[in-house]
């Protein structure tokens, strides 16, 4: 009886010690108002402040969120501000472009919540919230998009015009021509990115924002691949001018 009493307590200690060692680092909830009975913010990477708590649940940091004038960016800036803060967990109600996989490849856990900073904190810290998935926002995200009918072509291009010819890389492109999807240019856009850290995973959140669900490319490396594939963008590699690689793309569509 005293041994099965035992292997119970042992057992029982190690499943609470896996509960407790669920939330290691801080976690930060963005936030409407400064305090944690603040509502947590619609888009995480715009709210107006985040609020840093231990992995306890105790409130450290209040702070104005510096990017929320970012927009597109302001994804990609909170990431590594809250990474250098040591935050393994973000919570918010929804999360821009691609954020989810963005801040899981920086070991970040996202978490959706409608209700206060305090109650979120509290729900994560006891493992009572699932995280976010990939797959279910770009599912949202494509929904959106296909509704207000914005889905795009973007071609990654040497030049502004139709004549350009289509850039070997995304990522290097100097430009990007957005066409509708009548194979209409609506948009020509300097390259943003072509100097960024990973250049071709930047391209493909900024493209993303602007509502393109196909890219077109000289070329592909396969890690770019699976990266457009978890956002639900359609990969199509081409070598010609732009208009010729927009026409081939509503032919094969």
């Amino acid at each position: 009886m005293k041994k099965i009493i035992f292997i119970v307590s042992a057992v029982l200690f190690l499943v609470s010690g896996l509960a407790i060692a669920e939330q290691k680092g801080k976690i930060c909830v963005a936030t409407n108002e400064k305090s944690a009975e603040a509502s947590v913010s619609d888009k995480a990477a715009l709210a107006p402040y985040f609020l840093i708590f231990d992995e306890k649940g105790n409130l450290v940091e209040a702070i104005n969120n510096p990017f929320k004038g970012q927009k597109l960016k302001a994804g990609h800036l909170m990431v590594g501000f809250l990474a250098d803060k040591g935050v393994t967990a973000v919570i918010g109600k929804d999360y821009c472009g691609d954020i989810i996989g963005i801040l899981k490849n920086k070991g970040i856990s996202p978490y959706n919540f409608e209700g206060s900073a305090a109650e979120a904190v509290a729900k994560v810290v006891q493992g009572q919230v699932p995280e976010a998935l990939q797959e279910k926002a770009a599912v949202a995200n494509h929904k959106s998009m296909t509704h207000a009918g914005q889905e795009k072509i973007a071609v990654a291009a040497t030049g502004e015009t139709y004549a350009a010819p289509v850039s070997a890389q995304t990522g290097g492109a100097s430009f990007f021509l957005i066409f509708d999807k009548e194979g209409k240019l609506i948009e020509t856009l300097a390259n943003p990115e072509k100097n960024a850290d990973s250049p071709g995973t930047a391209a493909v959140d900024f493209l993303v924002g602007k509502g393109a669900k196909v890219i077109v490319a000289e070329g592909f490396g396969p890690k770019i691949v699976e990266v457009m594939k978890g956002k639900g963008i359609r990969a199509v590699a081409f070598k010609g001018s732009a208009e010729e690689a927009v026409k081939n793309v509503l032919h094969v569509k």
